[in-house]
Protein backbone atom coordinates (compact mmCIF):
# COMPACT_ATOMS: atom_id res chain seq x y z
CA UNK A 1 0.00 0.00 0.00
CA UNK A 2 1.27 3.26 -1.36
CA UNK A 3 1.16 6.72 1.22
CA UNK A 4 -1.36 8.42 -1.89
CA UNK A 5 -3.61 5.18 -1.12
CA UNK A 6 -3.64 5.43 3.00
CA UNK A 7 -7.34 4.60 4.17
CA UNK A 8 -6.85 6.93 7.37
CA UNK A 9 -6.25 9.97 4.67
CA UNK A 10 -9.87 10.78 4.80
CA UNK A 11 -9.87 10.69 8.85
CA UNK A 12 -6.40 13.55 8.86
CA UNK A 13 -7.80 15.62 6.17
CA UNK A 14 -10.60 16.03 7.91
CA UNK A 15 -8.47 16.96 11.22
CA UNK A 16 -6.09 18.82 9.41
CA UNK A 17 -8.70 21.12 8.17
CA UNK A 18 -10.46 21.64 12.05
CA UNK A 19 -7.36 22.86 13.40
CA UNK A 20 -6.84 25.15 10.49
CA UNK A 21 -9.97 26.68 10.60
CA UNK A 22 -8.86 26.72 14.18
CA UNK A 23 -6.10 28.49 13.55
CA UNK A 24 -6.42 31.03 10.33
CA UNK A 25 -10.21 32.47 12.54
CA UNK A 26 -9.27 31.76 16.40
CA UNK A 27 -11.16 33.46 19.24
CA UNK A 28 -8.09 34.05 20.93
CA UNK A 29 -3.72 32.90 21.71
CA UNK A 30 -5.06 29.57 23.18
CA UNK A 31 -7.47 28.41 19.97
CA UNK A 32 -4.75 29.78 17.63
CA UNK A 33 -2.19 27.68 19.56
CA UNK A 34 -4.78 24.89 19.56
CA UNK A 35 -5.17 24.85 15.98
CA UNK A 36 -1.19 25.18 15.17
CA UNK A 37 -0.72 21.88 16.95
CA UNK A 38 -2.90 20.08 15.09
CA UNK A 39 -1.70 21.30 12.04
CA UNK A 40 1.91 20.77 12.54
CA UNK A 41 1.47 17.95 15.03
CA UNK A 42 -0.51 15.79 12.51
CA UNK A 43 1.77 16.05 9.26
CA UNK A 44 4.52 15.14 11.73
CA UNK A 45 3.10 11.80 13.34
CA UNK A 46 1.66 10.73 9.81
CA UNK A 47 4.91 10.70 8.37
CA UNK A 48 7.02 9.46 11.26
CA UNK A 49 8.32 5.82 11.17
CA UNK A 50 5.35 4.38 13.88
CA UNK A 51 3.12 4.81 11.26
CA UNK A 52 5.45 3.47 8.03
CA UNK A 53 6.86 7.59 7.74
CA UNK A 54 10.56 8.75 6.93
CA UNK A 55 11.05 11.73 9.15
CA UNK A 56 14.21 11.67 10.67
CA UNK A 57 14.69 13.57 14.14
CA UNK A 58 16.39 16.50 12.67
CA UNK A 59 13.45 17.45 10.51
CA UNK A 60 11.60 18.16 13.78
CA UNK A 61 13.19 20.97 15.01
CA UNK A 62 11.81 23.44 12.39
CA UNK A 63 7.66 22.94 13.32
CA UNK A 64 8.94 22.47 16.98
CA UNK A 65 10.41 25.76 16.87
CA UNK A 66 7.56 27.14 15.26
CA UNK A 67 5.30 25.78 18.19
CA UNK A 68 7.74 26.94 20.92
CA UNK A 69 7.86 30.50 19.75
CA UNK A 70 3.86 30.88 19.38
CA UNK A 71 3.54 29.53 22.96
CA UNK A 72 6.58 32.00 23.90
CA UNK A 73 4.47 34.76 22.02
CA UNK A 74 1.41 33.64 24.24
CA UNK A 75 3.08 34.19 27.66
CA UNK A 76 4.73 37.60 26.21
CA UNK A 77 2.98 38.92 23.60
CA UNK A 78 4.37 42.35 23.18
CA UNK A 79 8.28 40.80 22.88
CA UNK A 80 9.70 42.58 20.29
CA UNK A 81 12.38 39.75 19.98
CA UNK A 82 10.15 37.36 19.87
CA UNK A 83 7.94 38.67 16.91
CA UNK A 84 11.77 39.05 15.11
CA UNK A 85 12.48 35.23 15.67
CA UNK A 86 9.42 34.37 15.34
CA UNK A 87 8.63 36.19 11.55
CA UNK A 88 12.10 35.15 11.03
CA UNK A 89 12.05 31.56 11.51
CA UNK A 90 8.64 31.87 8.82
CA UNK A 91 10.54 33.61 6.08
CA UNK A 92 9.65 31.85 2.53
CA UNK A 93 13.15 30.68 2.03
CA UNK A 94 13.90 29.42 6.21
CA UNK A 95 13.39 26.51 8.04
CA UNK A 96 8.91 26.45 8.29
CA UNK A 97 8.74 26.17 4.54
CA UNK A 98 12.11 23.97 4.11
CA UNK A 99 10.73 21.36 6.24
CA UNK A 100 6.88 21.62 4.06
CA UNK A 101 9.27 20.99 0.82
CA UNK A 102 10.75 17.83 2.88
CA UNK A 103 7.06 16.00 3.68
CA UNK A 104 6.24 16.23 0.00
CA UNK A 105 6.17 12.80 -1.37
CA UNK A 106 5.96 11.70 2.71
CA UNK A 107 2.56 12.38 3.41
CA UNK A 108 -0.50 11.08 1.07
CA UNK A 109 -1.31 13.82 -1.51
CA UNK A 110 -4.43 15.37 -0.80
CA UNK A 111 -2.96 16.10 3.00
CA UNK A 112 0.06 17.59 1.89
CA UNK A 113 -2.27 20.14 -0.49
CA UNK A 114 -3.52 20.43 2.51
CA UNK A 115 -0.51 21.61 4.55
CA UNK A 116 0.46 23.80 1.54
CA UNK A 117 -2.76 25.80 2.02
CA UNK A 118 -2.80 26.02 5.81
CA UNK A 119 0.20 27.67 5.30
CA UNK A 120 1.27 27.65 9.46
CA UNK A 121 4.39 29.70 9.24
CA UNK A 122 1.99 32.25 7.47
CA UNK A 123 -0.81 32.04 10.07
CA UNK A 124 1.79 32.99 12.68
CA UNK A 125 3.18 35.99 11.10
CA UNK A 126 -0.44 37.35 10.53
CA UNK A 127 -1.02 36.32 14.52
CA UNK A 128 1.74 38.45 15.64
CA UNK A 129 0.76 41.26 13.17
CA UNK A 130 -2.56 41.21 14.76
CA UNK A 131 -4.06 44.64 15.12
CA UNK A 132 -3.77 43.90 19.08
CA UNK A 133 -0.48 43.15 19.36
CA UNK A 134 1.98 46.09 17.32
CA UNK A 135 5.52 44.93 19.08
CA UNK A 136 7.63 46.42 16.48
CA UNK A 137 9.08 50.18 15.93
CA UNK A 138 9.26 51.21 12.22
CA UNK A 139 13.01 50.57 11.52
CA UNK A 140 12.34 46.76 12.61
CA UNK A 141 9.11 46.44 10.21
CA UNK A 142 11.74 47.55 7.43
CA UNK A 143 14.01 45.31 8.00
CA UNK A 144 11.40 42.17 7.83
CA UNK A 145 9.56 43.61 5.16
CA UNK A 146 13.06 43.30 3.35
CA UNK A 147 14.02 40.00 4.60
CA UNK A 148 10.17 38.66 2.97
CA UNK A 149 10.66 40.61 0.03
CA UNK A 150 14.31 38.77 -0.53
CA UNK A 151 12.13 35.40 0.71
CA UNK A 152 10.42 36.09 -2.69
CA UNK A 153 12.58 36.72 -5.32
CA UNK A 154 14.52 33.46 -4.03
CA UNK A 155 10.90 31.56 -4.20
CA UNK A 156 10.31 33.30 -7.89
CA UNK A 157 13.80 31.82 -8.56
CA UNK A 158 12.61 28.37 -7.31
CA UNK A 159 9.73 28.32 -9.80
CA UNK A 160 12.10 29.35 -13.25
CA UNK A 161 14.32 26.22 -12.00
CA UNK A 162 12.16 23.10 -10.69
CA UNK A 163 11.21 21.11 -13.70
CA UNK A 164 8.52 19.46 -11.31
CA UNK A 165 5.39 21.06 -11.87
CA UNK A 166 3.59 21.11 -8.41
CA UNK A 167 7.08 21.96 -6.96
CA UNK A 168 7.33 24.97 -9.55
CA UNK A 169 3.71 26.05 -8.29
CA UNK A 170 4.51 26.02 -4.86
CA UNK A 171 7.27 27.73 -5.04
CA UNK A 172 5.21 30.67 -6.36
CA UNK A 173 2.59 30.06 -3.88
CA UNK A 174 5.07 30.83 -0.93
CA UNK A 175 6.35 34.29 -3.51
CA UNK A 176 2.95 35.50 -2.95
CA UNK A 177 2.68 34.69 0.63
CA UNK A 178 6.32 36.57 1.33
CA UNK A 179 4.88 39.67 -0.66
CA UNK A 180 1.85 39.87 1.26
CA UNK A 181 3.86 39.47 4.96
CA UNK A 182 6.43 42.52 3.15
CA UNK A 183 3.43 44.69 2.82
CA UNK A 184 1.72 44.18 6.05
CA UNK A 185 5.34 44.79 7.83
CA UNK A 186 4.80 48.18 7.11
CA UNK A 187 1.23 49.20 6.71
CA UNK A 188 -2.52 49.33 8.32
CA UNK A 189 -3.21 48.57 4.45
CA UNK A 190 -1.03 45.62 3.90
CA UNK A 191 -2.18 44.02 7.05
CA UNK A 192 -6.09 44.09 5.88
CA UNK A 193 -4.48 42.70 2.35
CA UNK A 194 -3.33 39.74 4.23
CA UNK A 195 -6.47 38.19 4.30
CA UNK A 196 -7.75 38.75 0.65
CA UNK A 197 -4.64 37.55 -0.47
CA UNK A 198 -4.45 34.76 1.72
CA UNK A 199 -7.36 33.33 0.25
CA UNK A 200 -6.90 34.33 -3.39
CA UNK A 201 -3.38 32.41 -3.36
CA UNK A 202 -5.13 29.44 -1.72
CA UNK A 203 -7.83 29.28 -4.12
CA UNK A 204 -5.57 29.82 -7.22
CA UNK A 205 -3.24 27.30 -5.69
CA UNK A 206 -5.99 24.47 -5.38
CA UNK A 207 -6.92 24.77 -8.24
CA UNK A 208 -3.59 24.65 -10.33
CA UNK A 209 -2.52 21.65 -7.62
CA UNK A 210 -5.75 19.66 -8.29
CA UNK A 211 -5.35 19.78 -12.33
CA UNK A 212 -1.90 19.24 -11.87
CA UNK A 213 -2.41 15.90 -9.68
CA UNK A 214 -5.24 14.87 -11.72
CA UNK A 215 -3.38 14.67 -15.13
CA UNK A 216 -0.39 12.81 -13.14
CA UNK A 217 -3.09 10.50 -11.84
CA UNK A 218 -4.10 9.43 -15.26
CA UNK A 219 -0.54 10.26 -17.69
CA UNK A 220 2.86 8.78 -16.98
CA UNK A 221 4.38 12.42 -16.86
CA UNK A 222 6.07 13.88 -13.62
CA UNK A 223 8.53 16.97 -15.75
CA UNK A 224 7.95 20.15 -17.47
CA UNK A 225 9.03 18.94 -20.71
CA UNK A 226 8.09 20.74 -24.43
CA UNK A 227 6.56 17.22 -25.92
CA UNK A 228 3.61 16.62 -22.54
CA UNK A 229 1.69 18.23 -24.93
CA UNK A 230 -1.38 17.77 -22.88
CA UNK A 231 -3.65 20.24 -23.94
CA UNK A 232 -4.41 18.18 -27.29
CA UNK A 233 -5.95 15.73 -24.92
CA UNK A 234 -7.39 17.77 -21.77
CA UNK A 235 -8.59 20.52 -23.46
CA UNK A 236 -10.93 21.29 -20.47
CA UNK A 237 -8.36 21.40 -17.78
CA UNK A 238 -5.82 23.39 -20.10
CA UNK A 239 -8.12 26.37 -20.40
CA UNK A 240 -9.34 26.11 -16.35
CA UNK A 241 -5.85 26.03 -15.65
CA UNK A 242 -5.01 28.94 -17.57
CA UNK A 243 -7.37 31.20 -16.50
CA UNK A 244 -6.84 29.83 -12.88
CA UNK A 245 -3.48 30.95 -13.28
CA UNK A 246 -3.75 34.27 -14.56
CA UNK A 247 -5.69 35.50 -11.57
CA UNK A 248 -3.34 33.73 -9.30
CA UNK A 249 -0.75 35.61 -11.31
CA UNK A 250 -2.23 39.34 -10.38
CA UNK A 251 -4.61 39.56 -13.64
CA UNK A 252 -7.36 42.90 -13.04
CA UNK A 253 -10.46 41.26 -11.65
CA UNK A 254 -8.94 38.76 -9.46
CA UNK A 255 -8.65 38.97 -5.86
CA UNK A 256 -4.63 38.97 -6.04
CA UNK A 257 -5.20 41.60 -7.78
CA UNK A 258 -6.91 43.83 -5.24
CA UNK A 259 -5.18 42.19 -2.79
CA UNK A 260 -1.47 43.44 -4.78
CA UNK A 261 -2.63 47.09 -5.18
CA UNK A 262 -3.00 47.08 -1.79
CA UNK A 263 0.87 45.69 -0.90
CA UNK A 264 2.04 47.89 -3.33
CA UNK A 265 0.56 51.34 -1.82
CA UNK A 266 1.81 50.14 1.62
CA UNK A 267 5.57 49.39 0.33
CA UNK A 268 5.66 52.80 -2.05
CA UNK A 269 4.84 54.69 0.74
CA UNK A 270 8.02 53.36 2.98
CA UNK A 271 10.83 52.13 0.42
CA UNK A 272 11.87 52.19 -3.42
CA UNK A 273 13.65 49.48 -3.18
CA UNK A 274 10.67 47.05 -1.88
CA UNK A 275 8.90 48.27 -3.97
CA UNK A 276 10.75 47.37 -7.57
CA UNK A 277 11.48 44.32 -5.92
CA UNK A 278 7.38 43.90 -5.07
CA UNK A 279 6.84 44.98 -8.64
CA UNK A 280 9.85 42.52 -10.38
CA UNK A 281 8.33 38.96 -8.14
CA UNK A 282 4.74 40.43 -9.60
CA UNK A 283 6.23 39.77 -12.84
CA UNK A 284 8.35 36.74 -12.67
CA UNK A 285 5.64 35.09 -11.30
CA UNK A 286 3.69 35.61 -14.36
CA UNK A 287 6.42 34.12 -16.33
CA UNK A 288 7.20 30.77 -13.78
CA UNK A 289 3.68 29.99 -13.80
CA UNK A 290 3.80 30.19 -17.80
CA UNK A 291 6.59 28.17 -17.55
CA UNK A 292 4.55 25.64 -15.86
CA UNK A 293 1.74 26.13 -18.23
CA UNK A 294 3.83 25.23 -21.37
CA UNK A 295 5.79 22.36 -20.29
CA UNK A 296 2.55 20.85 -19.32
CA UNK A 297 0.12 21.75 -22.25
CA UNK A 298 1.93 22.69 -25.19
CA UNK A 299 3.45 21.07 -28.11
CA UNK A 300 2.55 17.74 -29.74
CA UNK A 301 2.00 14.85 -27.39
CA UNK A 302 5.21 12.00 -27.38
CA UNK A 303 4.57 8.52 -28.22
CA UNK A 304 3.24 7.02 -25.26
CA UNK A 305 1.76 9.77 -22.67
CA UNK A 306 -1.90 8.08 -23.12
CA UNK A 307 -4.55 8.43 -20.25
CA UNK A 308 -5.47 5.69 -18.13
CA UNK A 309 -7.90 5.86 -15.58
CA UNK A 310 -11.23 7.24 -15.67
CA UNK A 311 -11.37 11.44 -15.38
CA UNK A 312 -12.74 13.04 -12.39
CA UNK A 313 -15.83 14.63 -13.74
CA UNK A 314 -16.34 16.54 -11.19
CA UNK A 315 -13.56 18.42 -11.24
CA UNK A 316 -14.08 20.59 -14.15
CA UNK A 317 -17.09 21.88 -12.28
CA UNK A 318 -14.86 22.73 -8.82
CA UNK A 319 -12.44 24.52 -10.42
CA UNK A 320 -15.12 26.72 -12.32
CA UNK A 321 -16.43 27.53 -8.78
CA UNK A 322 -13.17 28.46 -7.66
CA UNK A 323 -12.97 30.56 -10.65
CA UNK A 324 -16.28 32.22 -9.66
CA UNK A 325 -15.41 32.64 -5.74
CA UNK A 326 -11.58 34.24 -7.04
CA UNK A 327 -13.96 37.05 -9.47
CA UNK A 328 -16.34 37.69 -6.49
CA UNK A 329 -13.64 38.25 -3.92
CA UNK A 330 -12.10 40.72 -6.25
CA UNK A 331 -14.70 42.57 -7.01
CA UNK A 332 -16.15 42.03 -3.24
CA UNK A 333 -12.90 42.18 -0.99
CA UNK A 334 -15.22 42.95 1.64
CA UNK A 335 -16.28 40.08 1.93
CA UNK A 336 -12.54 38.58 2.86
CA UNK A 337 -11.72 41.74 5.20
CA UNK A 338 -14.42 41.96 8.35
CA UNK A 339 -11.86 39.60 10.24
CA UNK A 340 -8.83 42.29 9.80
CA UNK A 341 -11.50 45.15 11.08
CA UNK A 342 -13.45 42.70 14.10
CA UNK A 343 -10.04 42.96 16.43
CA UNK A 344 -9.05 38.81 16.69
CA UNK A 345 -5.74 38.01 18.69
CA UNK A 346 -5.49 37.57 21.82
Amino acid sequence: MTRSHDPSSPLAVAVGTTGATLMWWSPNHAVFTAGLLTVLGLPLLRSSPLLGGRSTLRELHAPLLVFVIALLHGIWPFSAPIALLALGLVGAAFPAQLWLEALRGRLPSNEFLLLLLAQPGLAMAVHILGPQTVTLDEPARLLLSSWFVIGAIVQTGLSLVRTQPVRAIFALGLSQASLLIAGAMVSTHGYDAEYSMLIGADLGLAGLVMVLAELQRRYPFDHLAPDNGLAESEPVLARLFLVIGWFFSGLPGGVIFFAEDLVFHALVEHSNWLTAGMIFVSAMNGVGFYRVYLGVFSGRTRPGLTASGRPRVWLPHVLRLILIATLVFGFVPQLLLWHTHGGGGH
